[in-house]
């Protein structure tokens, strides 16, 4: 496994769990690696599971993996505000939102109904996966293939690199508390992701995590685009440009990882 720092609290779960999942289910790790993963996140893992047969005594990263052991296919959808990425409405779409991510596992019942939706809740040091089962398959995922967002992630990082000297000149930042800030939340939003060769998922996932950062320190630092409402309305919504676009590219990226070893849900 890759290294990492425990001492940084990390996001996308269930990015994590698909990649490494998905390299077990091809025989190219074990169940232990599976479990270091997890153990990044959380201490402890439980299962909560709403479909209508929940499986009784099957909790934790085990219930996890048992969940798994009959996937056919998977991916993730990192849906928000104004973008469910085909997600209907209901129960399990409205904890995918509250979640900003899932990790939808086809299984032999999921071809004749829809597929299984595991979502995470990180509370403190636990972290809750409540599972759901769709009744019907579900809409292709509108998202680009991760080749075509690489050139517009490029062009945004240098957008946002910009934004982030704006915020550190009008907030009085001093430059090497920018660039901690940055590092920290880039770290945070970074995946790992068990080995694989497509150098460009790992890039694509490395800079939708510097624009995430950036974007949220300067949302840290209360930054204004202008002084009319029209250019205050211009920047705020380049701000949700940014974040849209560098989730996109993250579950781009992630799913073309997990299509190395299992097929993945269109």
């Amino acid at each position: 496994m890759t290294s990492t720092d425990h001492t940084v609290t990390r996001a996308w779960p269930a990015c994590a769990l698909g990649g490494w999942a998905a390299a077990w289910l091809a025989g190219r790790c074990s169940p232990d690696d599976v479990a270091d993963t997890l153990a990044i996140f959380a201490d402890h893992h439980t299962v909560d599971d709403h479909t209508d047969h929940p499986r009784i005594g099957n909790d934790g990263v085990l219930g996890l993996l048992s969940l798994l052991r009959g996937a056919t296919a998977m991916s993730v959808r990192l849906p928000s505000a104004g973008d469910p990425h085909g997600l209907p409405p209901g129960p399990a779409t409205s904890a995918c939102f509250a979640a900003g991510e899932v990790l939808l596992v086809d299984d032999e019942i999921g071809k004749r109904a829809g597929p299984l939706a595991l979502v995470p809740n990180l509370d403190a040091d636990v972290c809750r996966w409540s599972v759901y089962r769709y009744a019907a398959p579900l809409p292709a995922d509108p998202s680009a293939p991760v080749g075509e967002v690489e050139y517009q992630l490029r062009q945004s990082v240098s957008e946002a690199a910009a934004l982030a000297t704006r915020v550190g000149s009008r907030a009085g930042n001093p430059p090497a508390d920018l660039r901690g800030s940055v590092r920290a939340l880039t770290l945070r939003n970074q995946v790992d992701l068990p080995p694989h060769d497509d150098t460009r998922a790992r890039r694509v996932i490395d800079s939708a995590a510097q624009i995430e950062a950036i974007v949220t320190v300067a949302g840290r630092g209360d930054v204004t685009f202008g002084a009319t409402s029209n250019e205050l309305h211009s920047g705020d919504g380049e701000l949700r440009r940014l974040v849209s676009l560098a989730r996109a590219a993250r579950g781009a990226a992630v799913n073309r990882v997990i299509s190395e070893y299992v097929p993945t849900i269109p």
